[in-house]
């Protein structure tokens, strides 16, 4: 408490995604809860947050589908001409959401995120000139703009580069948030000079990046938040960075890690209404009729002392799929059941299929995206297996934890912060340190041992479901960094 004022900070937070409008991956539930969390840290101390929320109108049926209220057009030049918008607002939760609807010169597809690099970098280039050009016509100036990858990475640039005011009639501070690394916005380089939006002149940035958007935000931005204070120091290596590494330690000053949560109200067994039975942990052992109903449903053995390993993910290179296939094969002799659901690169979901089809008394293979499936299989599993290569924040691990099941993981990014192995009494998962299938095996084999112990093992189940994996903590360190920035 004695870091936080009693004052208001108006913040404008700026994504490509949240939840409920729009969701694509963890994006969109960082920017759907994280505001709804600072908005009530206000109301709980003395530091008041004022946070209003920006997105891109990515598909004209939201208007209608959240009633939103059209407020102002917008225009600005570019070299191949005028390029025109329109905002529109809606109340939703006690928070002001503003949208940017692109008019001309071109329409662009209604997904979130397009095939075409260029198409993306178009989109998201005129969402952050539009939304600096959007300040001027409000009757609310921000003191912090929170940005959040590459998408509004360009507003922090242009912001530093105009040298805009805030309400508090200093310039605006600023703050990106960075949760996928590799991607920089490649693509937006002619786009750019078509907006006349000026490259990063800093040295410190590579001379192959001061045209791309996340470096440029980068450059510019007051504090950088990587979703995991990990994932923050990985940021300081070649493997992690992609050829940034060298801005981050220099600079390491301005660079810290803040973990996610999730939503406790919406991930909670005892209240989740998708699930068969409900259970707490005080009645943690009513799970097993969840597992024995899946096994039964899937025609898999109903033997509930058989550990069920559960994998929910896309099926691509980054979340460590040729681990898993690797690891999954080599211990089919060992007893256990095996429920796979995701969907992504075509050789994985084949490889996945071929698979359940070689061991049919052991394996289920759901390749699809099916939210129901995934909290049954949440509500059921005794394990979750996620091999990522890397993962800077990761949802899956924390959501089992809160449904008593185990996660065994490698130790990356937020998956090394959220997931506890020592001491052993306190112990939430299992994680394993190099991404070799020998290693990932190790542990594997290690939980199923513990896993034939049944006090120790719900004793892992009981520390996982007790974790505080609410918003309120990492907001409370976002409501602190802001505080610190308008006191510079």
């Amino acid at each position: 408490m004695d870091k936080l004022k009693a004052k208001t900070i108006r913040v404008l937070f700026a994504s490509s995604e949240a939840e409920p409008f729009y969701k694509i991956g963890g994006l969109g539930d960082y920017s759907g809860s994280l505001p709804n969390a600072l908005a009530a840290l206000s109301m709980n101390n003395g530091l008041k947050i004022d946070i209003r929320v920006v997105l891109p109108l990515h598909d004209p049926s939201t208007i209608d589908a959240f009633s939103l209220s059209e407020e102002f057009s917008i225009s600005f030049d570019s070299r191949s001409g005028t390029v025109t918008g329109t905002i529109y607002s809606t109340l939703y939760n006690g928070i002001t959401y503003y949208f940017i609807r692109q008019i001309k010169p071109k329409s662009l597809s209604t997904n979130v995120y397009d095939s075409s690099n260029n198409t993306n970098a178009f989109k998201f280039a005129f969402f952050s000139t539009a939304c600096i050009k959007m300040l001027s016509h409000l009757d609310w100036q921000p003191d912090i703009l929170h940005a959040n990858d590459w998408h509004s990475a360009l507003m922090i640039h242009q912001i530093n580069h105009l040298q805009i005011m805030g309400d508090s009639g200093k310039i605006i501070r600023t703050v990106l948030a960075i949760h996928n690394m590799p991607f920089m916005g490649y693509g937006s380089e002619k786009i750019l000079q078509d907006f006349m939006i000026n490259p990063t002149s800093t040295d410190s940035i590579p001379e192959w990046a001061q045209h791309l958007p996340l470096p440029m935000g980068i450059a510019s931005a007051d504090k950088i938040v990587a979703v995991s204070p990990t994932y923050a120091e990985e940021l300081k290596t070649h493997y992690f960075a992609y050829g940034l590494e060298n801005y981050f330690i220099e600079n390491s000053e301005k660079l810290t890690g803040i973990i996610n949560g999730i939503d406790t109200k919406q991930w909670d067994p005892s209240t989740d209404k998708l699930i068969l039975q409900n259970y707490s942990l005080n009645s943690i052992r009513q799970k097993n009729k969840n597992k024995f109903a899946l096994l039964n449903d899937l025609g898999l053995d109903t033997n509930t002392d058989r550990p069920l390993l559960i994998v929910i993910s896309r099926l691509e290179n980054q979340k460590g799929i040729d681990l898993l296939l690797d690891a999954l094969t080599s211990i089919t002799h060992l007893n256990w059941n095996a429920i796979i659901l995701g969907s992504g690169h075509h050789g994985y979901e084949h490889a996945f299929q071929a698979l359940e089809r070689e061991q049919p008394n052991k394996i289920r293979a759901f390749i699809e995206y099916n939210a129901t499936l995934a909290r049954k299989l949440y509500s059921s599993g005794d394990m979750i297996l996620m091999p990522s290569l890397y993962e800077p924040c990761g949802l899956s691990q924390m959501i089992a934890m809160r449904y008593g099941c185990v996660p065994i993981a490698h130790a990356v990014g937020g998956l090394k912060d959220s997931i506890i192995t020592k001491p052993e009494r306190k112990r939430t998962g299992f994680l394993f340190d190099n991404p070799t299938t020998s290693d990932f095996i190790t542990c594997i084999e290690t939980a199923l041992n513990i896993y034939q112990n049944k006090d120790q093992w719900k004793t892992i189940q009981m520390n996982g479901m007790k974790t505080d994996l609410s918003w309120s903590r990492s907001a409370r360190k976002y409501a602190v960094i802001y505080n610190e920035l308008l006191s510079k």
